[in-house]
């Protein structure tokens, strides 16, 4: 698909109504589509600057769907400025194609569109937004490598004076001896294994389950995967199973054809 980006708004189209009454209900309809796009699928319409008109994700952010016609929808962005009252906004104008002929037909392009914007932007349609911290095994897991990385996190612990060496390690000093003459190579060996994991998940599992980079989500399961390893992918491919059987729950049945 084209796009457009201009400094002012489209004209305003009356969508093709043919009277009065037609006019109106049309102008109606598309004020409820813009408010209920603006209120509850933001990051769709992010989506289409992104896809469409090559806007980068720091503008898309600030989306909002200002006009939609049977030819395309106008689609601002608000640049942040310093009183707010000065602000500009940029339009783009992302067309249907081909046009619609009703404004019925806007609910089945835009979901059409959406799905073309996630697959080409690597995303999934099911958006993740809860941490769910190990229990169980991988409780004791987490636990265990949370312990080890403090404790081979410098030479130092495993010498006479040290709290681990007092308190544990002098019951066993050739173990000590042992973990000292390793630390080097196991604490480099375990930062690049649970970080390349930790990477991995971050770009085959919260990138295309829609978790933002940095943000709380982001960092508790990238965190937790850093520490704990595939145990935490497992549990996070656990949630992402849960909300795909709700959303099969819920989705319309199709009627049986005759």
């Amino acid at each position: 698909m084209a796009n457009t980006s201009v400094d002012s708004p489209q004209p305003q189209n009356p969508l093709g109504a043919g009277n009065a009454q037609n006019a109106e209900q049309h102008r109606l309809r598309q004020q409820q589509i813009c408010a209920h796009m603006n209120a509850d699928h933001q990051e769709t319409l992010g989506f289409f600057l992104k896809v469409y008109c090559r806007v980068s994700a720091k503008e898309a952010k600030s989306a909002e769907l200002e006009e939609i016609r049977l030819s395309g929808m106008t689609i601002t962005t608000t640049t942040s400025t310093c009183p707010p009252a000065t602000a500009q906004k940029t339009h783009y104008f992302v067309p249907f194609e081909p046009e619609l002929s009703s404004i019925s037909e806007v609910r089945q392009q835009v979901v059409k569109m959406h799905h073309h914007c996630l697959k080409t932007l690597g995303r999934s349609d099911i958006t993740i937004t809860e941490y769910r911290p190990p229990t169980g095994f991988p409780a004791v897991l987490f636990t265990t490598c949370l312990l080890t990385f403090a404790a081979f996190s410098r030479r130092a612990n495993f010498q006479e004076g040290s709290s681990l060496y007092s308190l544990v390690l002098r019951h066993v000093p050739s173990f000590a001896v042992f973990c000292y003459t390793i630390q080097p190579l196991l604490i480099t060996l375990m930062v690049a294994i649970h970080l390349s994991e930790a990477l991995y998940m971050w770009v085959y599992r919260l990138k295309p389950h829609n978790i933002a980079f940095g943000s709380r989500l982001w960092l508790c399961w990238f965190v937790n995967d850093f520490i704990e390893g595939y145990t935490a992918m497992q549990r996070f491919d656990a949630v992402v199973a849960e909300e795909m059987a709700k959303k099969a729950q819920h989705a319309p049945k199709k009627k049986p054809s005759n």
